[in-house]
C-alpha cells in the first residue's frame, strides 16, 4: 500500500499547518499550529499531501521534488541547531560568542519547525526489517567552518528557490524565508567572532567531502558539491528579459530609493547608524543598476519613511527584496536573492534579524 512521509520535529510533532500569512515582524508564518496524526498508511501535512508510488510495508518510501528539497533544508537546520548548541556550551571564555551561538541554535530550531521537521516515513517506529532514514550529518565543529557552512547552505537553498523549474512561488517563499534567516545567522555569528563569512571554506570543504563519501542512501545534510562556484552572490547585477514587467522589482527599487532618502534623518534624529550617507549611497547605486537593467521606475519624489529605527528599516528592505523571490521570473528571483543577501550583510551587524525572512 502507498505510504506518505511525515515531517517531524525533534519533539515528535508530525503535521504542520500554516495559512502562509506574513507580518511586519520579519515574516513569520501566522497561526502556526502543530498537531499529531497517526492514521495507518496516510499522514497529511497542512502544506501538502505527498503522493508516493506503492511499496511494501517493509520498504522505505523515497522523497522527490520539493519534498526532498524541504527535507534537505530541515536536515541542515537540525545539524545547525545541534552544532551551535554544542559550540555555545564550550565558549566559556567569550560571553558574546556563546550568546550568538545560542541565538543561532534557537533560530535554526524555529526554522526546522516551519520547514515541517525531519522526515519520518514510519511515524516514529520503524517496522522490523525496514530501513530508517539516514541520520542527519553533523555540521563542522570549527567555528569558522561552521560559519562558512551556514552561509553556503543558505545560498544552496536560495539557488533552488530562485529556480522556477524547481519551486513554485509558495515553495520559493517557504524555502527562501529559511535560507535568508540562515544567512543572517551566519553573518551575525561571523561578526561575533570577528571573522569573514568565507574564512572557513577550506575546512568546510573537507567536511563536505567526508560527509558525502560516508553517507548511506545518498542522503546527507549538504547533498551537493557545495563548493562549486555559486550562481548567487550579494553582488547585485540583474539581467534578463522580464525585468521591465516585474512589479516586485519596481516596488523594491522604490523601497531602496525611499530608504536611502530616509537614512540621513535616521542618523541625525534617532542615531540608528553612523554611516548613513555610505549606506544610502549603496542603495541608490543598486536602484540605478536595476533601472538601467530595465526595471520600471516607480520612485516617489522626496519620499521619506515614517519610521527611523533599525529593526523597521531592515525589515522593510528585506520584505521588498524577498518579495522578488515569489516572482514567476527566475531572473527576478535571482535579483531578489542577491539584494536580500546584501541587505543582510549590511543590517545584521546593526540589529537583530528574525529567524525567518520574507514578504509581509
Amino acid at each position: 500500500m502507498p505510504y506518505a512521509p511525515i515531517f517531524l520535529s525533534r519533539t515528535r510533532v508530525s503535521s504542520l499547518s500554516y495559512p502562509g500569512v506574513w507580518d511586519d515582524a520579519g515574516v513569520r508564518f501566522a497561526n502556526l499550529t502543530l498537531t499529531t496524526h497517526r492514521i495507518p498508511g496516510l499522514v497529511a501535512t497542512g502544506a501538502a499531501l505527498f503522493a508516493l508510488s506503492a511499496c511494501s510495508s517493509s520498504s522505505m518510501p523515497t522523497l522527490s521534488g520539493f519534498d526532498a528539497v524541504r527535507d534537505q533544508a530541515a536536515r541542515t537546520e537540525s545539524a545547525a541547531s545541534d552544532r551551535a548548541t554544542q559550540l555555545a556550551e564550550v565558549a566559556t571564555d567569550c560571553a558574546s560568542c556563546s550568546a550568538a551561538l545560542r541565538a543561532v541554535a534557537s533560530a535554526s530550531g524555529e526554522r526546522l519547525e516551519v520547514l515541517g521537521g525531519l522526515w519520518d516515513p514510519w511515524g516514529g517506529s520503524t517496522p522490523e526489517g525496514a530501513s530508517a532514514p539516514a541520520a542527519v550529518s553533523e555540521a563542522p565543529t570549527d567555528v569558522s567552518a561552521f560559519v562558512s557552512w551556514l552561509a553556503r547552505t543558505a545560498i544552496r537553498d536560495l539557488e533552488i528557490a530562485a529556480d522556477t523549474n524547481r519551486t513554485s512561488s509558495e515553495e520559493a517563499r517557504t524555502l527562501s524565508a529559511a535560507a535568508l534567516g540562515r544567512y543572517a545567522s551566519a553573518v551575525t555569528l561571523a561578526q561575533a567572532y570577528g571573522i569573514e563569512l568565507d574564512a572557513g571554506l577550506d575546512q568546510a570543504l573537507l567536511v563536505n567531502d567526508r560527509v558525502n563519501a560516508a553517507s548511506r542512501q545518498g542522503v546527507q545534510t549538504w547533498s551537493i558539491d557545495l563548493f562549486n562556484a555559486p550562481t548567487l552572490t550579494s553582488s547585485f547585477a540583474p539581467s534578463g528579459k522580464n525585468l521591465a514587467a516585474s512589479q516586485e522589482l519596481s516596488t523594491a527599487v522604490a523601497t531602496w530609493d525611499c530608504t536611502a532618502s530616509t537614512l540621513p534623518k535616521a542618523q541625525v534624529s534617532a542615531g540608528t547608524l553612523t554611516d548613513a550617507y555610505a549606506v544610502s549611497g549603496e542603495l541608490l547605486v543598486r536602484a540605478d543598476v536595476a533601472l538601467r537593467a530595465g526595471a520600471a521606475d516607480m520612485r516617489t519624489p522626496r519620499c521619506v519613511l515614517g519610521f527611523l529605527d533599525a529593526p523597521s528599516l531592515a525589515a522593510n528592505l528585506l520584505a521588498a527584496d524577498a518579495a522578488m523571490l515569489t516572482s514567476d521570473s527566475a531572473d527576478v528571483r535571482a535579483a531578489g536573492a542577491s539584494a536580500a543577501m546584501a541587505d543582510i550583510e549590511q543590517w545584521a551587524p546593526r540589529t537583530t534579524l528574525p529567524a525567518l525572512i520574507g514578504t509581509r
